[in-house]
């Protein structure tokens, strides 16, 4: 996962909610409305590819099933935000259903049969929808839990012995319409269930799996289940244990007004002393958002204990799966370049329990060639931001930035 796809699930939350508060208004709810809600939250694969595929054949589907209308004459996503917009008297849906939306591919066998299996548990599925999008505190979605466990199983075509889940259908719904984005995804994705099998739990009843993944909550950099999703396929990055103490969180947007810094040893503490000034501690951050907006399509990761506070771990930057620790710097001057490799090198020691990452210094702008030529021979990449784009001199960084 990146934070990138994170944004795209948040992206669906928006749209959902912004639907689902006219829908519950409303003093009837047809089940193929709740079909259509749990439709937004749906990709597919196919040979148009996730971008394109899914909007004609799932979020075009979803909106009309919303709307309790059929789309005729194949119209193109921008008409269909129109007609939503207008169906709403808001305009500014339009946006939000033209962005990007849907981020699980629900098995496909399943998907047609959802429906009736929607309509024979209506007068279950109603209320706990409407509770999905208004819960009245932790206990409302534990109770919420309780029921959707009670729920049979979602028949397959033609082999009704076999079934699946009711938590791997409904769970990515109520993700959505949850205002606080409190309610994990738990399906048969192998990541979601690598995590359960960590945490103790993947055998377990649902209501223990859910507690355990809201756990994890406030923790390392996991706010809700979307900052939880995107880690699942790092979660060993995330998990402390009664051995250690993981030395690593999500990279968070830093505050560029106060320009406030994680002091990290007694020597940078003093270089910080010297330089600085809070404009100094202004242009790291800046740099630090100015990544993290850049790279949205990885996971991005910053040091969270004292011995090993990082600035930035790209994870899985290159082809290879390699990881790139970043240490961000906010002047060219030698010393404060000499500071970032040995940094660099102490935090590559302190995680050497991973795959030995790649190493790289962002600069605020291109350094002279002294400086270039040192970081080649310590073989520590050098990226700095021109014109508001990212520039390297090392080719195995083109891919993420641009040779200058």
């Amino acid at each position: 996962m990146s934070e990138e796809w994170a944004e795209r699930q948040r992206h669906t939350h928006r749209l959902a909610r912004r639907l689902a508060d006219y829908l519950f208004t409303q003093s009837e709810v047809a089940a193929r409305q709740l079909y259509g809600l749990s439709q937004l939250s749906w990709i597919t694969n196919s040979s148009e590819g996730v971008t394109a595929g899914y909007i004609s054949r799932v979020k075009i589907p979803a909106l009309g099933n919303i709307l309790g209308r059929e789309f005729s004459g194949n119209p193109s996503l921008d008409q269909v935000a129109e007609i939503v917009a207008k169906e709403f008297n808001d305009n500014s849906l339009i946006e939000l259903v033209k962005g990007h939306s849907g981020f699980t591919n629900l098995y496909g066998a399943y998907r047609n049969s959802a429906l009736c299996w929607i309509v024979k548990n209506y007068s279950t599925l109603l209320p706990l929808y409407k509770s999905a999008y208004d819960p009245e505190g932790e206990e409302a979605r534990l109770k919420t839990v309780e029921e959707i466990a009670k729920l049979p199983k979602i028949p397959k075509p033609n082999d009704p012995e076999r079934g699946m889940k009711p938590e791997y259908f409904l769970t990515p719904v109520f993700f959505i319409l949850d205002p606080k984005i409190r309610f994990p995804i738990i399906n048969g994705r192998k990541n979601v269930q690598n995590l359960l099998k960590d945490l103790g739990v993947k055998d377990s009843d649902l209501i223990s799996q859910y507690r355990a993944m809201i756990g994890l909550y406030g923790k390392n950099g996991i706010n809700d289940a979307a900052d939880l999703d995107q880690i699942q396929e790092d979660w060993p990055d995330f998990l402390d244990t009664s051995e250690q103490t993981v030395p690593k969180q999500l990279l968070k947007k830093k505050d560029i007004t106060t320009g406030e810094l994680p002091l990290k040893d007694e020597a940078d503490i003093e270089s910080i002393r010297k330089s600085g000034t809070v404009v100094h501690r202004q242009v790291h951050n800046r740099l630090t958002n100015q990544l993290r907006d850049l790279l949205k399509k990885f996971t991005l990761l910053e040091g969270r204990v004292d011995a090993c506070m990082f600035d930035v771990l790209v994870k899985r930057y290159d082809s290879g799966g390699n990881d790139l620790l970043i240490e961000v710097k906010s002047s060219i001057e030698r010393p404060h370049v000499r500071m970032a490799v040995g940094q660099l090198f102490d935090y590559q020691f302190k995680l050497k329990k991973d795959k030995k990452p790649h190493l790289a210094v962002l600069l605020p702008k291109r350094p002279n060639e002294e400086v270039v030529s040192f970081l080649k021979w310590m073989c520590v990449g050098l990226m700095w931001f021109e014109d508001g784009q990212l520039c390297t001199v090392d080719d195995r960084l083109g891919h993420i930035a641009c040779k200058g």
